[in-house]
């Protein structure tokens, strides 16, 4: 019931059509399975004409119509349940996807990449496999049984009870090999999740494996998450082969005490028909073929249950990240016009509540400003833009915009204030138009060439083989510097109020970052900017450098002011030239 629960909301829209499917089943099913009794039927006609007053002809065609009309609702139920499953696997995977893209960042920077790629595709692909088509196999199932124990009591009464006697012994049998079964599935996708995780964070940084020459440990250790793995996987695969040769040995039993007991019955011998109709060896064919068709059932549902199980582990854990929180976004005001000024209010933060990495930040930022941030790795730098952006929450005080704290802002209206470089460059599969004009909907080719010539890359964009229509990925062979460039002229396009340079020049070279210096002045010229930098080089022009060391604010003032006083920044300054 609980696994139903979790599935339901996906099922919206598809509830009707699921239930038309089951009905399509009972009638398939029904269709096929009154073929066997006329087949009975009409060997009893050939052997005693006088037992039906149908002429067998009659027999051939009414079981050729149930087996026409069986067939064809019996498409149709696949159909619609193939549908079913396709629509259960989209709304599933847009499901995860949007709780990957509304959750917050702390619960991604936590979270395995590749155990978060493994439940969007693998656990999705496990469910709509294990309990759409699943539940549709079980549910045929349960059907077949139903009718074939009525034709079988029609048939005989004393075979029948003899069959539904025997059939817990098969049912228990299949039970415990599952339940057996259900924690070694748990821990195969468990390991899958590791290994892939695994192997994505190696691919993702395979220049620092090979640099480090740790190459042959990875490996080592990548072993080692594969043997568990297949550890794992085999015990799964184990179990799940001990359930179909168990039910059908007690299966085999089951049928040759019905041949017994079926060729006793054919005697005609009024004591042993222990008063049922008179039954002749067309019902016994008829019924042996019920048996097997009843006894049937239970061995699918107990492959089915099998898939179930490990259907049920991975709803689970998609079920997992549904229910994480997402990102807090209490504020409901916005921002009219343009953010005048930025308060940082007495801020305290820390990651994890024990080491305190703001400590009481308190600083007001004016607009057109250029604000620095500097200080050795660690000090907080970019922990205060991560706050600024609300990607984390102090745990005491708070950023304010135009005297509203941003606790009290709604998270995206503010952001659309705010353009961001990062050290890291995001360059998606596409061309390069498209790249750029990722940041402004519904962007002109021409808007995109301004931005790109302000960011000074429309020179080396005009030089590709297809100018701004060049289809280019992280990995297509771009330069570092000319990735970054394209994501500058994304934050260019955008003309956005509050500007945040987040070592956006520390993978550039001199010669590239003195391209971009221009097109920043530009870029932040009249706009509160705020930057993070380890080349102090950059910064000189600012209005304020804040020197930060262990979450606190040590000295503030412009570069001249910063060198005059012979303290932190200037031994910082100059350590960076001698």
């Amino acid at each position: 019931m609980e696994t139903f629960k979790r599935l339901r909301p996906y099922l919206k829209g598809s509830l009707g059509l699921f239930a038309i499917s089951l009905l399509f089943a009972l009638l398939a099913t029904g269709s096929k399975l009154a073929i066997p009794l006329l087949a009975g039927r009409a060997v009893n006609k050939i052997i005693d004409p006088t037992t039906s007053p149908l002429r067998f002809v009659d027999f051939i065609v009414l079981m050729s119509i149930f087996l026409v009309v069986g067939t064809v609702f019996r498409y149709v139920f696949d159909y619609v349940i193939s549908l079913i499953g396709q629509r259960v696997i989209k709304n599933i995977r847009n499901a995860v996807f949007h709780k990957y893209t509304s959750a917050p960042i702390s619960y991604v920077d936590s979270s395995r990449k590749g155990d978060m790629i493994s439940r969007l595709i693998n656990d999705v692909e496990n469910v709509q496999t294990g309990l759409v088509s699943g539940f549709a196999a079980f549910y045929d199932g349960i059907i077949a049984i139903g009718f074939t124990l009525v034709f079988m009591f029609t048939l005989n009464w004393v075979l029948a009870l003899i069959v539904v006697f025997l059939t817990p012994i098969s049912i228990f049998v299949s039970r415990f090999v599952s339940k057996f079964n259900s924690k070694n599935f748990k821990q195969q996708a468990k390991d899958s999740g590791l290994l892939a995780s695994f192997a994505l964070e190696g691919l993702n940084n395979s220049e620092s494996v090979n640099t480090l020459n740790i190459a042959a440990r990875r490996e080592e250790e990548f072993d080692k998450l594969n043997d568990s793995f297949r550890k794992s996987v085999f015990k799964a695969n184990l179990g799940a082969s001990l359930i179909n040769p168990s039910t059908r040995l007690v299966n085999a039993l089951i049928n040759g005490i019905l041949i017994a007991v079926g060729a006793l019955l054919v005697i005609k011998d009024g004591s042993l028909n222990y008063g049922v109709a008179l039954f002749m060896v067309g019902d016994l064919s008829a019924f042996l073929t019920y048996a097997s068709s009843y006894m049937t059932p239970f061995n699918e549902i107990s492959n089915v249950v099998t898939e179930i199980s490990y259907a049920t582990s991975s709803l689970k854990r998609i079920d997992d990240v549904i229910r994480s929180s997402d990102d807090i976004n209490e504020g409901t005001e916005v921002i009219d016009g343009e953010v005048d000024n930025l308060k940082a209010n007495h801020i305290t933060f820390s990651y994890d509540g024990v080491r305190t990495i703001i400590k009481d930040f308190d600083l007001d930022i004016y607009k057109g400003h250029k604000i620095a941030f500097v200080g050795p790795t660690g000090c907080g730098k970019t922990t205060l833009i991560n706050l600024l952006m609300r990607f984390y929450d102090p745990q005491s005080g708070c950023f304010e915009a135009n005297s509203i704290s941003t606790f009290d802002l709604e998270k995206r209206a503010f952001r659309e204030h705010i353009g961001m470089v990062l050290q890291e460059t995001w360059i998606f599969t596409g061309t390069v138009f498209e790249n750029i004009a990722y940041s402004k909907k519904g962007a002109t080719l021409e808007e995109v060439k301004l931005a790109a010539e302000k960011a000074q890359a429309s020179s080396f964009i005009e030089r590709l083989p297809n100018g701004y229509d060049t289809m280019i990925s992280d990995s297509s062979g771009l330069s570092v510097g000319e990735k970054q460039l394209i994501c500058v002229a994304r934050v260019m396009l955008m003309e956005p109020e509050i500007v945040i340079l987040d070592e956006a020049t520390s993978n550039i070279d001199v010669r590239t970052e003195a391209l971009l210096s221009k097109s920043f002045d530009a870029l932040m010229k009249g706009k509160t900017s705020l930057v993070v930098a380890h080349r102090l080089s950059t910064i000189v022009s600012s209005d304020l450098i804040v020197v930060l060391k262990d979450g606190e604010i040590i000295e503030t003032g412009n570069h001249n002011e910063l060198m005059a006083k012979g303290g932190f920044y200037n031994k910082l300054y100059n350590s960076q030239f001698n």
